[in-house]
């Protein structure tokens, strides 16, 4: 069957995602260390807090941005600020501002811009990034969250809102990630063809399956779905 949809992963895949993390939540505190005097203390509890809140609502721990903001809300809440979500918002609009300052793996501007011209791209991501917001966003036709569909990898929800977005069936789709579990044993079970993109990683957890192929590099996609077509 022909290649006619693209979807990616988009963390550790499109770009290293730890770095990001830590800018965003570095930026986040100092905003928060700026703005509130007790906030320091206040942080202290933050893993308790936000254990309770995902005891409360497990559904929280695939809605990353609002399970964030929730924690931030009760943490002041509990050092008597009134206005403890409007905080919190503001607060989350820095971390989000600075969780888009993303530096791509090399080869990665290039080759969606490629592939762009040829097939229909996506993304697929149980992150809360939203290419949208991003250099690349005109190479996507479609991007879903896990928050947007009700459910994470390896669940197939996501990859059932491509299909309906793009009206292709299963195997005119390439599933592009990093992840052995979350994204080749997920696609490979719903499917699709899968890459799997090393990006340096020199080891990790093993998945039960096999991608079709696996690339060092994602500036190697080009090649391998030429391989695949």
């Amino acid at each position: 069957m022909t290649v006619r949809v693209i979807a990616f992963d988009l963390d550790d895949t499109l770009w290293p995602v730890r770095p990001v993390i830590m800018g965003a939540e570095k930026a986040l505190n100092r905003w928060l260390g700026e703005s509130i005097r007790e906030w320091p203390a206040a942080a202290r509890n933050m893993s308790s807090i936000r254990e309770t809140i995902l005891e409360n609502d497990p559904s929280l721990s695939y809605q990353l941005t609002e399970l964030r903001c929730q924690c931030i809300a009760h943490a002041l809440h509990l050092r008597g600020y009134e206005k403890a979500r409007q905080i919190a918002e503001e607060a989350m609009a820095v971390f989000l501002h600075a969780r888009h300052e993303v530096d791509y793996f090399d080869g990665t501007e290039s080759c969606l811009s490629e592939l762009s011209t040829r097939f229909t791209l996506g993304a697929l991501s149980n992150g809360n990034a939203d290419v949208r917001r991003l250099s690349i966003a005109s190479h996507f036709s479609f991007s879903f969250s896990a928050e947007d569909v009700g459910a994470p990898k390896p669940a197939p929800n996501l990859f059932e809102a491509a299909l309906s977005e793009t009206d292709a069936t299963p195997d005119e789709v390439v599933y592009v990630g990093d992840d052995p579990i979350l994204d080749i044993d997920a696609a490979n079970r719903f499917g699709m063809r899968s890459i799997r993109v090393i990006n340096g990683k020199t080891s990790g957890k093993e998945g039960e399956t096999e991608p079709d192929l696996t690339i060092e590099y994602i500036r190697d996609l080009p090649e391998a779905i030429e391989r695949l077509s």
